[in-house]
């Protein structure tokens, strides 16, 4: 909806429980996990496919995500195939230690419940690997089911860990969430989902709650501290992520490598979107695990490997496959050739291409050799042709003008599909919806084509986007944030965070003519921030000034309940704010800016 009259827009969000959360920076708060994707089975299951083929190495590869509790060593037990990720549980002298902890409060309660029957000692640590959704968002249910009140609960972290899962909230996650949810599978039924490739499917939907717990203790490079009786060091290995740890207990040759090692190829690069990651770092990172004397893996993804000669050969694959990739890539970049080019080129040896931990179920080479070239040289190929390039409209326009028309655009789109070259149909269809967007006829093609593709695709992020982008097609399928996560969890999201993701949203066409500020103190947390439009642009900062147009006093939890759809904005404008100056007429004219799309 765009609200052509503000009142009438808060009178009709007020009677929709979703809808505040497009008020402000409703898409971005609502997304409070890594990846907040979701929605009820229900809702899966009705916008599904009836029949849908599937690559038998991709339907073999789920038997690697039996549900259970496995048994690792003497006292470490890992859950599988409760959700996206593992949860890893050891057992010391005085305590429990769990290593991650799902991706929310439902995922995170069913495993706590089943680490509870193998122990009855007190949770006295958690240890994060990383901030991604599936490792962090479950972890105020180990507290509920796991802790004793009266012994203190310590939460390991890199220094940097927390600072990334607030930055969920800024700048980047309405599309991160939608690509995600396309990249995941989510609106996806059970014959077109056959799992995530790093485990059997994301398990948040439209009723999940997210219980984030902030870490307690953090370090930089490695921290050696001893916890319930166990001695264990923790190592910075960046990989997957920047942030991301090693564990390791070396009194029982337990290795948790957190997402820096599972059975299936690395998501060096991942399609749902992310900053760059260093393949360099990473090999690095492997190195320092295949220098350890490793009895036992405990990986954050698929299952546990014994041996110490199974796992340093699994290991030395590893990296060599990563090393592989960027030496081989950087080759080619220092050749001239372009991204295209060398994603065509850069393959595997056979050695490695054969290794079951090295089967593209997760990322593939090529994705890879791009990102290595974008993360390296940044977006320009090297070919002058691509610095200013035309319009996408404008060049499928004069497209169909070398063709004939766009007659003999979609002549040719039809002759693609009857020859079920299913990807150069899809690239027509792009140019023929580019002209002529309502086509039917081409849209039916498209969504052949896409379903097509993702029958054929072994890779799980690949053939969930193309079945999900044809479900869009098709269906209608609106993919929609959810507007979870605990009141502990929006007190802690620093009040940066929330006014970032206000900057990113402003409509500056808006606003070029506008020069205004507005303070905002915070009664029940004594904070105080200054919100100034000037021209176009956004500043923000903690504090007042003292030229402000407009000064509003109100609740902190209440605002970031308000922004994040949990709490009516219709209700919040007429009884959360107090004016020092200005009004609510004002106010809601000047909120109106940062509406989303």
């Amino acid at each position: 909806m765009s609200p052509t009259n503000y009142p009438e827009f808060f009178t009709q969000r007020c009677r929709t429980a979703s809808a505040p959360g497009r008020l402000v920076i409703g898409v971005a708060l609502a997304c409070l996990c890594a990846l907040s994707y979701g929605c009820d089975r229900a809702e899966q299951q009705r916008s599904g496919f009836e029949s849908i083929a599937t690559v038998a190495e991709l339907q073999a590869h789920t038997a690697e995500f039996r549900r259970g509790v496995e048994k690792v060593t003497d006292g470490v037990w890992i859950a599988i195939g409760y959700g996206l990720a593992n949860s890893i549980l050891i057992e010391a002298e005085d305590g429990l230690i769990v290593v991650d902890t799902m991706e929310s409060l439902r995922e995170g309660r069913s495993v706590a419940t089943e680490f509870r029957k193998l122990s009855d000692k007190p949770l006295r640590a958690i240890i994060y690997t990383h901030n991604h959704t599936d490792h962090v968002f479950g972890a105020q249910s180990y507290l509920d089911v796991l802790a004793d009140d009266g012994i203190p609960v310590e939460v390991f972290a890199h220094d940097t860990t927390a600072g990334l899962v607030d930055r969920i909230v800024s700048e980047y996650r309405p599309i991160i969430t939608q690509r995600s949810l396309r990249m995941f599978g989510t609106y996806l039924d059970d014959a077109a989902l056959v799992n995530n490739g790093i485990g059997p499917r994301l398990g948040v939907n439209s009723d999940s709650g997210f219980g984030f717990v902030r870490p307690t203790q953090t370090f930089s490079d490695s921290l050696k501290t001893t916890v319930a009786g166990i001695d264990l060091e923790l190592v910075h290995a960046p990989g997957e992520t920047d942030d991301q740890l090693f564990v390791w207990i070396a009194e029982r040759g337990l290795l948790c490598p957190g997402d820096n090692l599972y059975k299936t190829f690395p998501n060096l690069y991942t399609i749902r979107g992310t900053p760059y990651r260093s393949l360099k770092s990473w090999a690095r990172s492997i190195d320092a695990m295949r220098r350890l004397p490793v009895e036992h893996v405990a990986p954050s993804h698929t299952r546990p490997i014994h041996g110490r000669k199974e796992i340093y050969d699994i290991l030395t694959d590893y990296r060599d496959a990563i090393r592989y990739v960027y030496d081989q890539t950087v080759r080619h970049i220092n050749a001239g050739l372009t991204p295209d080019e060398i994603a065509g080129r850069v393959k595997l040896p056979e050695h490695l291409a054969s290794s079951p931990y090295l089967a593209e179920f997760y990322g593939t080479p090529a994705w890879s050799a791009r990102s290595v070239f974008a993360g390296n040289l940044g977006w320009f190929d090297g070919n002058p042709a691509t610095l200013s390039p035309l319009a996408p409209n404008d060049y499928a326009r004069r497209i169909a003008g070398l063709a004939g028309g766009v007659e003999k655009l979609r002549a040719s789109l039809a002759e693609a599909a009857r020859e079920k070259s299913w990807q150069w149909a899809l690239e027509l269809s792009d140019l023929v919806l580019r002209i002529a967007p309502g086509d039917k006829e081409t849209i039916a093609t498209r969504i052949t084509a896409l379903t097509a593709l993702g029958e054929a695709a072994s890779n799980p992020n690949a053939r969930h986007y193309y079945l999900t982008s044809a479900l869009e097609l098709r269906d209608g399928l609106v993919i929609k944030p959810i507007t979870s996560g605990s009141d502990a969890m929006l007190r802690a999201l620093p009040l940066d965070a929330i006014f970032e993701s206000l900057a990113v949203n402003l409509h500056a066409e808006n606003a070029l003519d506008l020069d205004q500020k507005v303070g905002f103190t915070f009664t029940d947390s004594g904070n105080t921030w200054t919100l100034w439009v000037r021209r176009g642009v956004v500043e923000h900062h903690s504090g007042l000034r003292e030229d402000l147009d407009m000064h509003v006093r109100t609740d902190e939890l209440k605002f970031k309940k308000m922004l994040s759809g949990r709490r009516s904005a219709a209700l919040a404008l007429a009884t959360d704010f107090a004016f020092e100056s200005g009004g609510r007429v004002a106010l809601a004219k000047f909120l109106k800016l940062f509406e989303p799309e």
